[in-house]
């Protein structure tokens, strides 16, 4: 299968690209700075270019269409506290996906996989209290809107998708069992996390089958 990967520079996209050449896939990623992603590999083309230029993208989609393409932008802050400044434009995700769906509609590729976070969306309410209060009280706020106009800007394209919404992301060197919790993750603890290792797996395998088109699952370890 060729897949195009969107945010493969980042630490969740480096993982993905890592598990679909482990797979035997055909992958090609844009990628503003393609040093970032080290040395040349088989089964992997790197096209230079930005999400957020619509012709970039365009042309990370020939000579060959891919089959589906993974998603795995976040809109960066100065530092991984909650409390860190933004330091991209408030609709990274929402403008850089709808260039990917514009394209997508262009070459007729019909699936994509987005990486977003638990609470996005109908999850919302489904977080605990506390996680919802720092939410809105710190500088992930303008990440959540981002994804929410994500979502509405999707699911509204006509393409097939799936949202992955995991809890708090770690590292770990061990791929861990994931679940996936029913009701947009009502039950999810507090404190419940999921590897980058994981969430890697996780979108490669929504992206290879059909059981999950058309749905935002949420996920944990």
């Amino acid at each position: 299968m060729r897949v195009l990967v969107i945010g493969g520079s980042g630490r969740c996209g480096k993982l993905v690209i890592d598990e679909l050449l482990r797979r035997g896939h055909q992958v090609t990623t844009l990628a503003r700075k393609p040093d970032a992603l080290g040395s040349a590999r088989a089964g992997l083309t790197i096209i230079q270019g930005t999400p957020t230029n619509l012709d970039d993208v365009r042309k990370a989609f020939q000579p060959d269409p891919p089959s589906v393409v993974i998603v795995t932008l976040n809109a960066p802050r100065a530092s991984d506290s909650p409390f860190a400044a933004p330091i991209s434009p408030p609709r990274l995700m929402t403008d850089c996906n709808a260039n990917v769906i514009t394209a997508m509609k262009e070459f007729h590729v019909r699936k994509t996989v987005i990486l977003q976070a638990f609470g996005v969306g109908e999850s919302w309410t489904n977080m605990h209290c506390v996680l919802r209060l720092l939410m809105k009280k710190s500088n992930m706020s303008y990440q959540y809107d981002d994804h929410n106009a994500t979502e509405r800007a999707v699911t509204a394209s006509g393409v097939e998708y799936v949202l992955v919404r995991p809890s708090r992301l770690v590292e770990s060197e061990e791929t861990l069992p994931v679940k996936v919790w029913p009701e947009h993750g009502r039950g999810v603890p507090l404190m419940a996390s999921t590897s980058r290792r994981s969430v890697a797996r996780w979108l490669v395998d929504a992206a290879e089958g059909t059981e999950w088109d058309h749905t935002a699952p949420v996920i944990t370890n």
